[in-house]
């Protein structure tokens, strides 16, 4: 069984560019619900990781988590650039939150406010340094939900942050995947066990995660063919 740590991604304030569901309540019951959710589904340590300076000390629902021995929070201040995006502002802080996990530990990245509804069978199916999706059309690696071995991602990823810039059209998901495909990286990595089943809405356009199940049966048999012969990336898009 691997170490899996838990890393929920939060901006509770937004605190950047290009971010469509900007109203800090709705946000908030969005964390709240995921963590519940990852509570109940996973026996797993969850850190809630922020970056806006939101003040949890009198929330009731966050203080009810923190009964819970798995549960922690981590508060960190954003990166002064804010022009940057995203990407760059999460993968900033995660690498804080690398600084005190053990070299033992799996991270398993999940963006705060998506429930991925098969987390059980995600985790169970882990087997790689990285799991990661790839695409090979777009050139993106896909960040909502990924595991990474603390060495690896020390190794690969501390400081990545630094080349994103989503203003220049160059997001954290660009980076992340040119870093492992011009390094020996790739011949680690592996795609994720099988399909997420997101739910939630996407902070950056506004809309639901969820995709056309058609779409996703082809994209389930595809995934199985990669995996079984090695590949370690989509030839296809949907």
């Amino acid at each position: 069984m691997r170490d899996f740590v838990i890393c929920l991604t939060a901006t509770i304030k937004p605190n950047t560019i290009m971010v469509d569901r900007s109203d800090v309540q709705l946000r908030l019951d969005d964390y709240k619900r995921c963590i519940d959710f990852y509570l109940r589904e996973t026996n797993c340590p969850i850190i809630f990781a922020e970056n806006s300076d939101f003040d949890l000390s009198k929330d009731v629902d966050f203080d009810r988590f923190l009964e819970n021995p798995r549960f922690s929070v981590q508060c960190f201040k954003s990166h002064p650039d804010t022009t940057k995006g995203k990407g760059f502002q999460e993968f900033f802080m995660l690498d804080q939150v690398l600084e005190n996990l053990p070299e033992t530990a799996t991270l398993v990245k999940i963006t705060g406010r998506y429930t991925v509804r098969n987390i059980s069978r995600m985790l169970s199916g882990i087997d790689a340094p990285l799991t990661i999706d790839l695409h090979r059309k777009m050139q993106v690696a896909i960040t909502g939900f990924f595991a990474v071995s603390v060495p690896v991602y020390r190794k690969y990823f501390t400081g990545i942050f630094a080349e994103a810039n989503d203003s220049e059209g160059r997001f954290i998901e660009h980076v992340i995947y040119d870093k492992i495909e011009h390094s020996d990286l790739i011949r680690s990595c592996a795609l994720l066990p099988e399909n997420a089943r997101y739910e939630g809405v996407s902070g950056s356009h506004g809309g639901s995660l969820a995709r056309n199940k058609y779409k996703m049966l082809a994209r389930s048999l595809e995934r199985s063919i990669n995996r079984s012969l090695g590949i370690r990336k989509f030839l296809i898009e949907y």
